[in-house]
């Protein structure tokens, strides 16, 4: 213990709080929502049996489009489960059914068979239920609708839309040739029950006419469902990736994020960086805003397709920043947040590795630009964000203000701005009509920098209220290599001296981008690691005063670790967790030092997946820590979810109460199939009580 006919029919899981689970909801019937209710059950539970209520149903069900409501828990880890069916159970007609269905990892889906008529839908949409919260069994809110009018099948969980798929060959749920058989908890083919289902079914309710879009995200709400930012939110992007979050001095909570515009794919691409920011311990969040944002791709809301297709295409010609990181400075209390800027169309697959996009001139670095007409970069930006002509060693007419905008004979210049649409297989990138500010990031700019990624900073002077104008970093690699990536989530600021530091990796090694002067000059530290071609995001705690452990991502399957005991100067070789297991490719972690001891020990508190199987069973674990030999006993686990749930890259605080807020991604972010799913980075409050039982 510590001390501190035909018919259409529309399925809605509902979640709803315990005190809430004895009633089912009623819908008023009105001009909107015509729909009647036909059938209703509740408390209802089931062991693999299946509940069939065809003598309930098959002579009501009489609207070409119907609406069934249910609410329902399970801890079951059987890897299919139907929810609600209809069948032909005679022997040979074992593939006209239509289900509603769930898997062990949270996929939701339907489909529509009939052998008959060769039809074979399966509709789905991973990482859209939950298994459990708090060491308890969750409940889910689903909707599925069929709607003959639109000949469209929809599904909603938990307050989303979840899916819309229309279909030439639209089949209602009788319309399957000789279905004779409607249950609850399964699927009887040829006489048999399959796909059985083992849980609670709280209420389950059949209407006859189809509800409204904004009805169902309202009833299928769900109260676990909490999220800083949310699909077509004030930054208008549809997916978020990459969660940060930091504790600032005044009590306030900061979270940031990548805002992405072309899926939940990687630069290159459309993203921004976005923040918020609680003055409530986490409770209530404000709307985004842009801390790191380029103009030169409109903001679009745009339903990035996942078929095995066009899930693949990505934005080619957008300048983007991704992977953001978080730290206040003790002294000034002004907010840093780095990451790594991508100038048009660059990623870390095709950005140069030869080359760090400066050149030096009289034991000074500067960046270096070519004319769009050229080949050779003649060009480079001085003091006060003149051009000059190299070649001569004069200024140009051109300059660039803070955030890198072009100006010549101090008038902006502008470019066209562009958006993007599908044309069936092919993405169209179109200028708008809008013009904006040139800068030289952007493609159609008159000067350009080198196809290489950079790595630079924001600065907030009000704690998270708005940003100031951009900084990139000098080349501390070297003018012949390209920057190092930066570690997203929190850098470190110690606690006996005001010294700052940023985990950044490239091929081999750890850089520790380092600040003695609040941010205002940078120098850097190495250190070397057994692995090459490794994305070795990092994340660093304290252990005691000028202590530092980081704790990393490898290419080993296991989580490393080195230490420095001398203030981030230098660092040990790295070693080897083994109490958590990654495939191959590893994840993203985060860690922190809780404020408050356990029965006389500081601890740690580590977010991190815990799998072989890709990006799943999310786990928070509590390290006692050990000040004698700078070690984590890491004894204690807490699960976030059941094992097969996603759980991808994760931000971890402690909050001003002493609680904890997680910010994470609840999805299998490296898995293709699970590209693209909105509204997936998740925030939950825990208390220490809930971790460490």
């Amino acid at each position: 213990m510590f001390k501190v006919g035909t018919f259409k029919i529309m399925i809605i899981v509902l979640f709803f709080v315990f005190s809430t689970l004895g009633s089912a909801p009623v819908y008023a019937k009105d001009s909107s929502n015509p729909a009647k209710l036909v059938y209703q059950t509740d408390n209802l539970e089931l062991k693999n049996q299946g509940k069939d209520i065809t003598n309930d149903v098959k002579d009501v069900l009489d609207s070409e489009s119907t609406t069934i409501i249910i609410k329902f828990k399970t801890d079951n880890q059987n890897a299919l489960q139907a929810l609600f069916s209809s069948s032909n159970n005679n022997p040979y007609f074992r593939n006209n059914y239509f289900d509603i269905f769930m898997r062990h990892n949270g996929e939701l889906g339907i489909e529509v068979r009939d052998a008959t008529e060769h039809i074979n839908y399966l509709f789905a949409r991973p990482a859209s239920l939950w298994g459990k919260s708090k060491n308890k069994t969750a409940l889910n809110a689903i909707a599925f609708v069929a709607n003959a009018e639109e000949k469209s099948y929809k599904l909603f969980a938990n307050g989303d839309k979840i899916l819309e798929e229309n279909v030439s060959n639209y089949k209602s749920l009788t319309d399957i040739y000789g279905v004779n058989t409607f249950l609850i908890g399964g699927v009887n083919r040829e006489g048999k029950l399959e796909f059985g289902f083992d849980g609670e079914i709280y209420t389950l309710a059949i209407y006859n006419g189809v509800l409204t879009d904004d009805v169902l995200l309202h009833e299928t709400s769900n109260a676990l469902n909490k999220m800083i930012f949310t699909s077509g939110d004030a930054s208008k992007a549809n997916y978020f990736r990459i969660p940060a979050l930091y504790t600032l001095n005044s009590g306030r909570v900061l979270a940031s994020a990548d805002a992405r515009y072309g899926g939940t794919h990687d630069s290159r691409s459309k993203i921004n960086i976005v923040t918020s920011y609680s003055d409530d311990n986490g409770r209530t969040w404000t709307p985004p805003k842009f801390a790191l944002k380029f103009d030169d791709y409109e903001e679009q809301t745009i339903e990035w397709p996942r078929d095995n297709v066009r899930k693949n295409i990505q934005i080619s010609g957008s300048a983007s920043f991704i992977d953001s990181a978080l730290v206040q400075d003790k002294q000034t209390n002004k907010v840093i947040l780095m990451a790594d800027f991508m100038p048009a169309g660059i990623g870390n697959h095709n950005a140069l590795k030869n080359d760090s996009g400066y050149k030096e001139i009289n034991g000074a670095y500067y960046l270096k630009l070519r004319k769009s007409n050229e080949s050779t970069y003649h060009y480079s930006i001085r003091e006060n964000g003149v051009i000059f002509n190299d070649t001569v060693n004069q200024p140009t007419e051109y300059k660039v203000d803070g955030y890198y905008n072009l100006m010549k004979n101090d008038d902006y210049l502008y470019v066209p701005q562009y958006s993007v649409r599908f044309d069936n297989d092919r993405l169209i990138e179109y200028q708008n009509g809008k013009n904006v500010k040139m800068n030289i990031f952007y493609k159609d700019s008159l000067f350009k920098i080198t196809p290489t990624n950079y790595l630079g900073f924001t600065i907030s002077d009000d704690l998270g209220e708005t940003w100031g104008a951009p900084k990139l970093l000098p080349p501390f690699n070297g003018l012949n290599k390209n920057a190092t990536y930066l570690s997203p989530g929190q850098g470190i600021v110690l606690s006996n001296m005001n010294r700052i530091i940023f985990a950044t990796y490239t091929n081999g090694q750890m850089v520790y981008l380092i600040s003695d002067d609040h941010g205002n000059s940078w120098s850097h530290r190495t250190a070397s690691l057994p692995f090459a071609n490794a994305t070795a995001e990092a994340q660093m705690v304290e252990l005691s005063p000028g202590v530092i452990q980081t704790y990393l991502r490898t290419s080993t399957g296991k989580i490393g670790y080195m230490t420095s005991t001398d203030h981030g100067d230098t660092w040990s070789a790295v070693q080897y967790l083994e109490h958590v297991q990654n495939p191959f490719y590893g994840t993203q972690l985060s860690i922190i030092k809780y404020s408050q001891k356990v029965n006389g020990h500081d601890i740690l508190l580590m977010s991190t997946p815990n799998s072989k199987n890709g990006r799943r069973s999310g786990q928070i674990w509590v390290g006692i820590v050990n000040e004698t030999n700078h070690s984590a006993n890491w004894q204690k686990k807490y699960d976030v979810d059941f094992s097969n749930y996603g759980y991808s890259y994760s931000a971890i605080t402690e909050l001003p109460n002493q609680d904890i807020g997680l910010l994470y991604e609840k999805y299998d972010s490296w898995s293709r199939n699970e590209l693209h799913l909105k509204n997936v980075l998740k925030f939950e409050i825990l208390t220490l009580e809930d971790i460490y039982q």
